[in-house]
């Protein structure tokens, strides 16, 4: 990686505003090319106080509620979006015109129209734009695409993606932006499945079919102030799926999986082999070679369990260390130092603006297919 400063700006001081300034201020932890110094210039939130208590907390050099102020300062050199979806697409057409690098948190926007103008923008300028995929950069992620690509699977037959959580079975929980399709274009098949379709889509390639079945819970919700208000955005769907190589199976994702976590596992399976993987279990990857040799009850066949752990092949420091566990934090690590990997070497970043497009582009199409079958009701 080169040596040179990297001066960032952050719009949204919530969750992912903390997650991304965590990434950032530590990279250097568990790199040993990062670059020498990262910058947090300016953090950005529409509640003032709350981007001021970020700046104190975090060290950054200055807060606002203006986002526009960010893109307009010469210091600056990374524009990172971590808003509500409804207000990605002006915020990244904002940054693209004003020359800066990119760094967006999933989904890249509200519909495949955004989309749409967003990937043409993009490819009139010559900054690094990435979008916050973060579950491809696992090492079980990333060992299981040097698998497949190298043919471990054989012939791909068939995939099982399940992605839970639990955090929307209670009635009482007040509605936020993530349950409001104003906000979040959606429920949990934009806000949740995106990932689970992108990490699909990095394996195998694109899809040929996707269709949905979907559940609210519950149809009402207090506000914050306690009156109810209507839900639109579902809690748990079921994708069926087919890929254009062939490949068929099922995306389950849902904020009402009583006893889950952030469980995201994944089971693919072709004419040669397997792989299985388990968020919960992070640190194996569980593959399966139907090509070895069977023998007297059973031989030395079965599910072997591969320890991929910490074990990153570019983190050059080895911190916290190769045979350390993973979790969810060092995954968005990795994904953000790809990024400024790529911005200090002047390379185009993966997954791009044009896969965040793409995954937009099939989210809309399943809830439009799904609006037109209730039109048979």
């Amino acid at each position: 990686m080169a040596s040179r400063e990297l001066r960032v700006g952050i719009i949204g001081a919530g969750f992912m505003g903390r997650t991304h300034t965590f990434d950032y201020r530590n990279m250097g932890l568990f790199y040993d090319d990062h670059p020498p110094s990262i910058r947090l210039v300016g953090i950005c939130d529409n509640d003032l106080a709350k981007a001021e208590k970020h700046r104190d907390e975090f060290g950054f050099q200055f807060a606002t509620d203006r986002y526009q102020e960010l893109i307009s300062r010469e210091d600056i050199d990374v524009i990172d979006i971590c808003t509500p979806t409804r207000f990605h697409a002006e915020q990244i057409l904002a940054a693209l015109y004003g020359g800066k690098h990119l760094y967006v948190d999933k989904p890249l926007c509200m519909s495949a129209d955004e989309a749409e103008e967003i990937v043409q923008r993009a490819a009139r300028t010559s900054t690094v734009k990435q979008v916050a995929y973060h579950y491809r950069f696992y090492p079980g992620a990333l060992k299981t695409k040097m698998l497949i690509d190298a043919g471990f699977l054989g012939t791909p037959i068939s995939l099982r993606v399940e992605y839970y959580h639990s955090s929307n079975l209670d009635p009482a929980k007040p509605m936020g932006w993530k349950q409001d399709k104003a906000m979040g274009g959606g429920g949990v098949l934009i806000e949740m499945a995106c990932h689970a379709l992108d990490l699909v889509y990095c394996f195998f390639g694109r899809y040929e079919r996707v269709s949905m079945e979907s559940v609210i819970l519950y149809r009402e919700r207090p506000d914050a102030s306690g009156k109810m208000q209507r839900v639109e955005g579902e809690d748990h769907v079921l994708l069926n799926v087919r890929m254009l190589n062939g490949m068929i199976g099922t995306i389950e994702v849902s904020k009402v999986a009583a006893g889950s976590n952030d469980d995201f596992n994944f089971a693919f399976y072709g004419s040669h082999g397997a792989v299985k993987y388990e968020s919960m279990n992070p640190n194996f990857l569980s593959v399966y070679d139907a090509t070895r040799p069977s023998g007297p009850i059973g031989g030395t066949g079965g599910f072997q369990a591969i320890e991929t752990v910490n074990k990153y092949p570019d983190a050059g420091s080895h911190f916290p260390g190769p045979r350390f566990g993973i979790g969810w934090l060092r995954g968005h690590v990795a994904c953000h130092y790809n990024f400024v990997d790529c911005v200090l070497r002047g390379s185009p970043a993966t997954p791009s603006l044009s896969d965040g497009a793409y995954i937009q582009k099939v989210i809309d199409r399943v809830y439009a297919r799904a609006d037109d079958m209730r039109g048979l009701r």
